[in-house]
């Protein structure tokens, strides 16, 4: 991105939360980010970003996470309605998780992330061995 574009990027957001001086909840950024902003739910919307999935399939895909915590992620997203699933009548039962259209509707916003952790990976790196080091 050029000089000129971030700065209009940025600009954009200013003007953007200029209307909104409290961050609170009543803020929908807010509200928007409490629903997507945890370490699982991103991962298994990547993860669904790919195509339709089943559970052994994202278990496999998203490292360290739990059958548990992948069931809870997965029953919180179609909750909200961003993620469906299809049951198949078959012995044992075939299950495949897939993203709704609101669910697809956060592609742009996951994509700027990944391009974000590409661009400044070497910090990235750094910064989350330091943590991880540290015990957070």
């Amino acid at each position: 991105m050029l000089a000129d574009e971030k700065k209009s990027a940025i600009n954009l957001l200013k003007a953007s939360l200029e209307v909104k001086n409290n961050l609170d909840e009543t803020c929908i950024l807010h509200q928007a980010l409490s629903l997507i902003a945890d370490k699982w739910t991103l991962l298994v919307l990547m993860a669904l970003m790919q195509g339709t999935k089943r559970n052994s399939e994202l278990q496999k895909q998203i490292a360290g996470i739990s059958p548990k915590m992948l069931t809870q992620t997965l029953k919180t997203l179609m909750g909200y309605g961003m993620i469906d699933r299809t049951v198949y009548p078959e012995v044992p039962p075939r299950v495949e998780y897939f993203l709704t259209p609101f669910g697809e509707s956060l592609a742009q916003p996951l994509e700027a992330l990944l391009n974000w952790s590409v661009t400044w990976e070497k910090h990235v790196v750094r910064l989350f061995a330091e943590k991880k080091q540290s015990g957070d």
